[in-house]
């Protein structure tokens, strides 16, 4: 198969420009070997090519001044020897196409298989820190590659452009970001010797060391032809029939070479194979040291199609023909904007064909492109939709997603973070894997809802339970749950006492609630201990059960404005697990952590129990927030003022859920205002430690109706889709509330039980820790607030100073959290896997019995969960910015746009600007701005393109 491999090109387009596409979505992956299983199709990256006959600007040439900053513009004719480009990825203009040549291949129609914002999640592993000075790196934007060594990078408390610095083989500099860097190989410029020398580790980059990475290419480009058949034997050896893989480098490089430890010009000649062969390969944008070989059906698929193309097959015509009714027809009804959503499916128009959808398929597919990587998609893509004269726009990614919607594919209001491969969401066609595991699980729900619940006064003689709980089929299957509880020895009732759940009125899932318990002591005191309750799954679920398995596959449960995607079947967590289901009849399990804290917050003594709790006051933060104090938030009354007057709909307002509110008697409150005295000495005290916040707000946006219609990801018949639905934006309230901000405390607490029970006990649980930073420390100091809330003026430079958040299992400091001693997340086991991890590790240790998982095991998943807790964090801050955007862009059309302002928060060359939008929460563009960080200022709407998560902005001129 391989020897047939061909670059793909198209004879009757010219390539003026290639595309700067968006980034990638990777599915979720287990391990294999080297390699990694991927639980989903493809998506295959493409060059840009134009319709229309017309001149490409022509960009300016590098002023060539020794070590000047330099933008990634050259002109065609000095590209050869100002700029050193990878021959590699280099595509003739005029290069004639090549007929796809491949042996059998198949008939069959591929499948496209496409917030919580924590204090610990301020600062994130990216690209940027993977990156080090001294690193050869191959860069890749709009269409053309770039080598050198990095001189700067992007988050250096220096930079005032906050993008990496490269030297070239020429000796300008690049700025570029760290999102543009397809491949590195670590500390080069520092482990090679040049002109008879080696550089001192951490010392600056000369100005001449730019040859070391054009002396690289050039020995890299030698092995690459020279192992040729190697090369093209990878991806036949190692690709899946049905679903995508991941490879690294590394393990490529190890087997064409037969090396088992590569030497760099080795891995940068498998970079360049694998960047090359676009139609079998993908580069892996959030790691750089990996590729996606698409699954075999897959390559098939798309060299079938774009052969039909090539030829000019009758497939194409019909096709052509078919779709042209169809967005004529679906152009000229009444799309009732002003009313609900609405679909119904067109079986009046023309029906696709398996071979209609291999064409929409490959439009999908092209939509889906990673960025930075590339090929021939665009150009063909062109010739089926360009003689139809249905777009006065050059066709690219937006016309792409403009096609598929007026065909009847996507719902006008798609949001395409739903078919990302990283979140790997079931009901969407993304993975057959995920969408048959949540057959399975609803199966097994179903089951557990309709069985006997366990009775709670009757103790039960059975299994010993350090064996029942072990991950073994020998005394459990996977779907079998426990047959009773195997805590209720130890398990205590906290009867009548009240547990407070305080959430928003929207809330799915109660996972989590507070008491507080007065007790007098044979002295005459009086000991006041505080209980979390947690919601407590594990009661019913083994650690080898199908759930689990399932719950490990999707590491925690994803929230778009839309619809929730549930690691747990959402209504076995509504009607078993949540708090106050059932809770006077038959009490709700859970796992207490209890601790009482002395005036300076220090822990004086702590329980963990799995225990019942039985009188449940289900509370809203508003609610609480009107008896609680206010004197911490003193000080920002007018930000007080100004978040909870921002709300904003299209087309009406959205009513909150007529939920049952019982006000508290004077009791209940009075407990309630105890227990913030309490969190905030805790706060207080962190505060002093590390602990801050961000004066940044986020918008939340909420969508009526919910959850909002599936688009069927397989249809016979195109779908019309009439009406909108309603979208609202309210401000994150989190730092002006009190219950909010009482309530997290806890939260914290508990956590810091857990890792201190689990410390002392040598359990391994998955903790979160950071370094601690004495100069962050310093500026901390300057704010004499309890509430440590970090102005725009410094957050940049605190940005800078704090290392990322680390997820172990070695315990160890939080320091932006303010906590010493340890901290790990264990309380929402319904909706994130780790903290189910860790109540199965200490029920077992309260138990004496096994521990479900060791310490290297924990080791091994590591990577895996945070890696996706990261891509999940990331995919609904996109989806939540889209539905924004769609809601100002429909008031701007309308005319009721407010009148908005911004808060810069950074400063780019030539007046580009970054601010936070205040009414709406979200960042944007700025334009012609001279403004300085921390400048609030009034600002006009120029573009917005949601699916891009893009708005630009302009001052206005007062």
């Amino acid at each position: 198969m391989y020897d047939k491999m061909l670059s793909i090109t198209k004879e009757t387009f010219k390539l003026t420009q290639r595309q700067r596409t968006n980034p990638v979505f990777i599915s979720s992956f287990i391990r294999e070997n080297y390699h990694f299983k991927i639980w989903s199709s493809s998506r295959f990256p493409y060059k840009k090519y134009h319709w229309k006959t017309k001149s490409v600007p022509e960009t300016s040439k590098p002023k060539k001044i020794s070590r000047q900053k330099v933008p990634l513009k050259v002109t065609k004719e000095e590209k050869s020897k100002d700029v050193q480009i990878l021959k590699s990825s280099e595509v003739s203009k005029h290069k004639i196409v090549k007929r796809f040549q491949k042996k059998e291949l198949t008939q069959s129609t591929p499948d496209i298989k496409e917030p919580e914002i924590e204090l610990s999640d301020i600062v994130e592993l990216s690209k940027s820190t993977q990156l080090q000075v001294g690193d050869f790196v191959d860069v890749r934007r709009n269409g053309r590659g770039y080598i050198g060594i990095i001189t700067k990078l992007s988050n250096d408390p220096t930079s005032t452009t906050y993008k990496n610095e490269i030297l070239l083989p020429n000796n300008h500099l690049l700025l570029t970001r760290s999102d543009d860097i397809v491949f590195k190989i670590t500390g080069y410029a520092y482990n090679k010797e040049f002109n008879n020398s080696k550089l001192v580790l951490g010392s600056p980059i000369p100005e001449n060391y730019g040859k070391l990475a054009s002396d690289l290419n050039k020995s890299a480009q030698i092995l690459l032809h020279s192992k040729t058949l190697a090369f093209r034997q990878l991806h036949s050896q190692f690709a899946d029939e049905l679903e995508n893989r991941k490879i690294s480098i590394k393990s490529a490089a190890r087997h064409v070479f037969q090396n088992g430890n590569p030497t760099e010009a080795q891995l940068l000649s498998t970079h360049m194979f694998l960047f090359k062969e676009n139609i079998y390969f993908m580069a892996d944008p959030m790691q750089i040291e990996t590729y996606i070989l698409r699954s075999k059906r897959s390559v098939n698929a798309i060299i079938k199609t774009l052969e039909w193309i090539r030829l000019r097959d009758q497939r194409v015509s019909d096709f052509q023909e078919k779709v042209t009714k169809i967005i004529q027809y679906i152009r000229s009804i009444d799309k009732k904007i002003s009313e609900p959503p609405s679909f119904t499916k067109g079986e009046t128009l023309p029906e696709f064909t398996s071979d209609d959808q291999m064409f929409i398929n490959l439009v999908k597919t092209f939509v889906f492109t990673p960025k930075n990587s590339q090929s021939g998609l665009e150009a063909h893509l062109s010739a089926i939709l360009k003689p139809l004269k249905l777009y006065e726009r050059d066709f690219d990614r937006e016309c792409a997603i403009q096609f598929l919607k007026e065909i009847g594919i996507w719902a006008p209001w798609e949001n395409l973070a739903v078919y990302e491969e990283t979140t790997k969401l079931s009901g969407h066609g993304i993975s057959k894997e995920a969408d048959k595991d949540q057959e399975e699980i609803i199966n097994l729900a179903t089951n557990l809802l309709d069985s006997q619940p366990f009775d709670t006064s009757k103790n039960v003689t059975s299994t010993p339970a350090s064996s029942i709980l072990i991950k073994t089929e020998e005394f459990l299957g996977e779907n079998d749950f426990y047959p009773h509880d195997i805590c209720e020895d130890i398990r205590h009732d906290f009867g009548d006492l009240p547990v407070y759940t305080i959430d928003d009125p929207t809330a799915h899932e109660l996972d989590d609630g507070i008491s507080i318990e007065r007790v007098n002591n044979s002295s005459g005191t009086e000991s006041v201990w505080v209980h979390i309750h947690v919601a407590d799954p594990s009661t019913y679920i083994h650690p080898g059960h199908k759930l689990a398995k399932v719950a490990h596959s999707r590491v925690q449960t994803v929230y778009f404005p839309e619809r929730n995607y549930s690691m747990l079947p959402s209504y076995l967590s509504k009607k078993m697990f949540s708090l106050g289901v059932d809770g006077k009849t038959r009490g709700n399990y859970v796992i207490t952590f209890s601790l009482r804290i002395g005036d300076d917050a220090s822990l004086l003594e702590y329980k963990i129990r799995p225990s019942i709790i039985r009188n449940i006051k289900i509370l809203y933060y508003d609610d609480v927030d009107k008896f609680l104090s206010w004197d911490s938030f003193s000080k920002f009354k007018k930000e007080i003022d100004f978040v909870y007057k921002q709300i904003h709909y299209h087309p009406h307002k959205i009513s909150l859920p007529n939920n049952e509110y019982k006000p508290l008697p004077l009791s209940g409150q009075q407990d309630l205002k105890d227990l913030q005295k309490i969190a905030n000495i805790h706060l207080k005290n962190r505060g002093q430690k590390g602990s801050f916040n961000l004066s940044l707000t986020q918008g939340n946006a909420a969508l009526s109706p919910f959850p909002l219609y599936k688009t069927q990801p397989d249809t016979q018949y195109p779908i019309i889709f009439t009406g909108l639905p309603t979208i609202q934006v309210n401000l994150d309230k989190f730092n002006y509330s009190p219950a909010r901000m009482m309530v997290a405390e806890f939260m914290i607490m508990a956590g810091r039980v857990a890792s201190i029970f689990c410390s002392e006990r040598k359990i391994p649980i998955i903790f979160r820790t950071q370094p601690k930073n004495d100069e962050v420390l310093s500026i901390l100091s300057n704010i004499d607030e309890d509430i440590k809330v970090v102005p725009i003026t410094t957050m940049l430079k605190i940005r800078s100073l704090v290392q990322p958040t680390k997820t172990t299992v070695e315990p160890g400091p939080h320091f932006s959290m303010g906590i010493t001693e340890g901290y790990s997340k264990v309380t929402s086991p319904l909706r994130r896997y780790s903290d189910l991890v860790v109540h199965w590790q200490i029920k077992a240790s309260l138990l004496n019995g096994r521990l479900p998982f060791s310490k290297d095991e924990l080791v091994n998943n590591i990577p895996y969960i945070t890696y996706f807790e990261k891509e999940i964090r990331r995919s609904q801050t996109k989806s939540n910015k889209f539905w924004i955007l769609n809601l100002i862009d429909r008031l701007k059309a309308n005319g009721n746009l407010p009148e908005i302002t911004g808060t810069i928060i950074e400063e780019f060359d030539k007046g580009d600007r970054t601010a936070l939008i205040r009414e709406f929460g979200i960042q944007g563009k700025v334009i012609k701005s001279t403004g300085q960080i921390g400048d609030i200022i009034n600002l006009k709407v120029i573009d917005i393109i949601p699916n891009k998560s893009n708005i630009i902005l302009e001052p206005v001129n007062n």
